[in-house]
């Protein structure tokens, strides 16, 4: 499998929560070489791939953040709200790709520094000034794009030294990739468990996909695939993973522990390389909901390190990812933590 072509494929989707079909069109193409797909009330992509009495549910989130059309103003330019927790900062003077009746390109505005008041120029722009110009006045703008419209900002999958890569949506289409490798290295082997796959929606507006697609799976224990911080010179380092290090491990007081003790016993044996993550209480991803969804799972979380989550220029070692899906498919051989 090649992981590399799986995540440019991902990463050139929109997806943006609540309208992720086409992210979920390209996924399905190669999730449905291991199972028969289908998607839920919710957009969640799901499989079922047959084995033994005892089912793990695999998660991966599809949706990516972005924008969303609030307004056109009297000039033709489009107001805008965040359409998951996109990091504001990275805004000003970017290309964008407007989902309206088509798509449309289209840029954010900024003040030149000639004109701005003195101390704007250190000071960060809030979500709500700022302005999305399509080179369109009033009236063909109104006719182009309506408010609830999504918008992406653009940017291309790079090539950076050492098999690290940058690109958009990383958050979480690396994480579907990772899943996706674990399906590749479990194909044909005998692993005597029932295995539901979902690539679920709407994670980064709370997580609503995850929990009505588990509630209706068939397992009993789940494993969250989600990205966390990897450290930069400016982060804590106590609070984030080394970028090529390895999957991140969860240990956190809302995850089961034994499942995190196996995992870090099959990466030890099989010597993927690993580190931790420790939380104090809930993780932010998808296993905090998974976890109480119907009569409860056992959950476990393996994050891919990340630098400059929720932007378009999000960096992740393809190391560290093909290493999560080997270490998820080598904990689904040993059994997890129920007998199969």
């Amino acid at each position: 499998m090649d992981i590399l072509e799986v995540i440019e494929k991902l990463t050139a989707c929109s997806g943006t929560p609540g309208a992720e079909g086409d992210a979920v069109e390209t996924a399905e193409k190669y999730l449905s070489e291991y199972g028969e797909t289908r998607t839920d009330k919710l957009g969640n992509l799901i499989c079922e791939i047959e084995g033994g009495r005892s089912g793990i549910l695999l998660d991966a989130h599809i949706d990516r953040v972005g924008l969303i059309v609030t307004s056109i103003t009297p000039e033709g330019f489009l107001r805008v709200a965040k359409c998951g927790g996109i990091d504001g900062r990275t805004l000003l003077a970017r290309q964008v790709t407007v989902y309206g009746r088509e798509k449309i390109k289209g840029v954010t505005a900024s003040v030149p520094p000639h004109l701005q008041r003195r101390g704007e120029d250190s000071k960060a722009v809030e979500i709500g000034d700022i302005l999305i110009d399509i080179g369109m006045d009033y009236e063909n703008a109104v006719k182009a794009v309506q408010p609830g419209d999504r918008i992406t900002v653009d940017s291309e999958l790079l090539h950076l030294a050492g098999k690290k890569i940058a690109a958009p949506a990383l958050d979480d289409r690396c994480g579907i990739a990772a899943v996706l490798y674990a399906l590749h290295t479990l194909k044909g082997r005998e692993c005597g468990r029932k295995i539901t796959v979902v690539f679920s929606t709407r994670e980064e507006v709370g997580g609503s996909g995850a929990r009505v697609a588990s509630y209706n799976a068939d397992a009993q224990e789940c494993i969250a695939v989600d990205v966390s911080f990897a450290k930069t010179p400016d982060s804590r380092a106590e609070e984030c993973g080394i970028l090529g290090g390895g999957p991140m491990i969860g240990c956190a007081p809302s995850l089961d522990r034994e499942i995190s003790e196996k995992l870090k016993l099959i990466a030890g044996e099989k010597r993927i390389p690993y580190q931790l993550e420790i939380m104090n209480g809930r993780t932010g991803t998808n296993a905090d909901c998974i976890g109480v969804s119907g009569k409860g799972f056992r959950c476990g979380l393996l994050s891919v390190p990340l630098r400059y989550m929720h932007t378009g220029v999000e960096v992740v070692s393809l190391n560290d990812v093909k290493n999560t899906g080997e270490l998820l498919a080598q904990y689904i051989l040993d059994g997890g933590v129920f007998d199969a």
